[in-house]
């Protein structure tokens, strides 16, 4: 019989907590420099928060397009209007994507509404001067996960060139059970973030579909990119720093298991900037991290 059981009314009652203090508890916006208004804001769906953000230039040619995902815990919609100008202005068409977070849909709506926002770019890349054949995205921290997702889900069902990730939370699962013996605030956000994202706490033997279309455990699964890992996905490009609260293991983890399904070295690279607690998009404000970013966005969109 289909219930909700009390650990769920619990989740639930949790998950509206959140909502209520929504506006109040953002993070800071990743700052690179004064924050650039879009060329422009387009929707890919009918949702208020699957929307485009354009920032283009001219062009005789057709330049990469880049799409960048944001971070906030799948939670708060964070700002990356300042590192897409510097992106544009370092020769891609970027478009920064909103997608629906958690309180307003289960996974996987997330990596649907990335999945829209790459076709709605490829089917308006012509418009902005874009290759809609040479498209790489680059997320941070939970825009981190939905970018290892699209790189491996389907084999790059996306047809990506490569995917960037900054800090990525690849592994919902782990950052999970690291918050429940853990008393930092941010991972234990990461942890009850991820638990709102599938609507229920991860047990193996918990497949019930309640609250979502896919089963319980079934989503806890979807969500970790190590699961689908295969010879044929995207490259990418993960970077985390030494005290970074989402650990360098998520990426190391997925680097493993990738090259152990046949992945070449070549199409899965882990940096870890040493000496360092910079967490997603602050990552980008070593200007070293940052020149090795852009070089091999630019060795994979070549």
């Amino acid at each position: 019989m289909k219930g909700i059981t009390p650990m769920r009314r619990i989740l639930l009652s949790f998950a509206a907590t959140l909502v209520a203090v929504a506006g109040t508890t953002a993070v800071s916006p990743p700052q690179a420099a004064q924050a650039a208004a879009p060329m422009e804001t387009q929707k890919y769906g009918s949702h208020p928060r699957q929307a485009v953000d354009v920032f283009s230039t001219a062009s005789s040619t057709a330049k990469p397009a880049l799409v960048l995902i944001h971070g906030g815990y799948w939670h708060e919609q964070t700002d990356w209007s300042s590192w897409a100008r510097k992106f544009a202005d370092q020769g891609f068409q970027v478009f920064a994507i909103r997608y629906r977070l958690n309180f307003e849909a289960a996974w996987p709506a997330q990596r649907e509404d990335v999945a829209s926002a790459v076709g709605w770019v490829r089917t308006n890349a012509a418009r902005y001067d874009a290759d809609p054949d040479n498209v790489v995205v680059l997320g941070s921290s939970a825009g981190g996960q939905l970018a290892t997702d699209a790189a491996t889900n389907g084999t790059n069902a996306l047809k990506l060139k490569g995917a960037v990730a900054l800090s990525p939370v690849a592994s919902p699962y782990r950052a999970w059970t690291d918050g429940n013996t853990s008393t930092d605030t941010k991972v234990r956000k990461v942890r009850d973030n991820a638990a709102i994202l599938a609507r229920c706490y991860p047990t193996s033997t918990d497949n019930d579909t309640s609250l979502r279309d896919t089963g319980c455990w079934d989503t806890w699964r979807s969500m970790v990119s190590k699961n689908w890992v295969n010879k044929g996905d995207a490259a990418m490009y993960l970077v985390h720093s030494t005290g970074d609260f989402v650990p360098p293991t998520h990426s190391t983890d997925l680097e493993a298991t990738a090259e152990s399904k046949g992945v070449p070295d070549a199409d899965i690279e882990t940096t870890i900037v040493p000496n360092s607690t910079a967490h997603g998009g602050a990552l980008l404000s070593d200007t070293k991290t940052y020149t090795s970013i852009l070089n091999w966005l630019r060795k994979v969109t070549d």
